[in-house]
């Protein structure tokens, strides 16, 4: 074992990185790299010796060279809407939940970035815990390939994958974790590895600016979820303590320097707490936030945690902010969380205890 973790961690390598990595070590060239992608990723073989149309003393060589560490699956949770959470061990002693999220028209993965959270947002589980670690990109990879697994023929049309879309909004601030995100979205998307369109990928950040500022010069192509949930610092600062490093002014000032593709739009999320955050003054003060901004609202009434003093607001509050948001002329949802029977909804991700 001891010489087993000696091994490069193969998930952690995106193809460019791989690239350089053979050829500096064996002199191998960029083709030899690509065929190991699609070894790995396309054709799901991580036995080095059966990767037929690679020469036998670079097979040989890869072997020594690699390691293909494998999740651990602790523990699976079935939904009786069909969603399945699971609580994984992505590298020893580092846990965490993700789910599998299945709706009428969709599948979508939700990734967890961290283990535990630093934001602290007060309506969340994951905050609870605190931040226990940043995940490495292939702990983000070993979650992907653990669906897989699960789900090894059922291959959406155009991918690699049984799911539609993914969506870093598990456990973690994914900007905050910006270089592992970063390189697993490249994993994902590459045509040699998942072959992910970048419009089925979003990253979800509370609002982390240094992140966002990153985010902005890159080149990810994918869509970007920014968690509001309230429109004045003062009850933001209350329920999401980022507000009082990175407040709604410097936040909205950011979000106007993203870059975005044609018709493709920021999304706004804004948890609705009953009484905290959904008065007709918040409503009218989200319209003026987001007013020059190309986006979409996504609602997402609360979902109730043991422990967490806060509850949904009443379906006629969510009707009044849907209706007067369409009326303004803004692309808005209600997102209806999935999952509630097994706490695998938005804000419900925590690791208390592990068997």
């Amino acid at each position: 074992m001891a010489e087993e973790n000696k091994k490069i961690d193969f998930y952690n390598l995106t193809k460019s990185e791989l690239i350089d990595l053979l050829k500096n070590r064996f002199n191998a060239t960029q083709f030899r790299a690509t065929q190991l992608f699609e070894w790995v990723y396309r054709k799901r073989v991580v036995d080095c010796e059966a990767m037929s149309n690679i020469t036998k003393e670079l097979r040989k060589e890869l072997a020594d060279t690699f390691s293909f560490e494998k999740a651990v699956v602790k523990e699976r949770h079935d939904s009786k809407d069909g969603s399945r959470k699971y609580l994984l061990e992505v590298s020893p002693d580092v846990f965490i939940e993700c789910v599998y999220i299945k709706q009428l028209d969709r599948i979508t993965l939700c990734v967890s970035s961290q283990y535990g959270c630093a934001m602290g947002c007060v309506f969340c589980q994951t905050g609870t815990m605190g931040l226990k670690k940043n995940l490495s990109t292939g702990d983000i990879i070993r979650q992907v390939l653990t669906i897989v697994d699960d789900y090894p023929d059922n291959k959406i049309l155009g991918t690699n994958l049984p799911v539609h879309n993914i969506v870093f909004m598990g456990m973690g601030e994914p900007l905050n974790n910006y270089d592992a995100v970063s390189n697993a979205i490249r994993i994902l998307k590459d045509t040699a590895g998942f072959n992910m369109g970048g419009r089925k990928i979003t990253v979800s950040t509370s609002g982390f600016v240094p992140g966002l500022e990153k985010f902005a010069q890159d080149d990810l192509d994918v869509n970007l979820a920014i968690s509001l949930s309230a429109t004045c610092d003062e009850v933001r600062n209350k329920i999401m303590p980022i507000n009082k490093r990175y407040p709604i002014k410097q936040l909205i000032e950011t979000l106007h320097t993203i870059p975005l593709k044609n018709r493709r739009k920021l999304t706004i999320s804004y948890v609705l707490l009953n009484g905290i955050n959904d008065t007709q003054a918040d409503m009218k003060r989200l319209l003026s936030l987001v007013h020059g901004l190309k986006v979409k609202v996504n609602l997402i009434p609360y979902n109730e945690n043991d422990g967490l003093d806060f509850q949904a607001p009443p379906d006629d509050t969510v009707t009044a902010w849907l209706d007067r948001l369409v009326r303004a002329g803004i692309e808005t949802t209600v997102r209806w969380s999935r999952g509630l029977d097994i706490k695998a909804a938005c804000g419900q991700l925590a690791v208390k205890k592990v068997n």
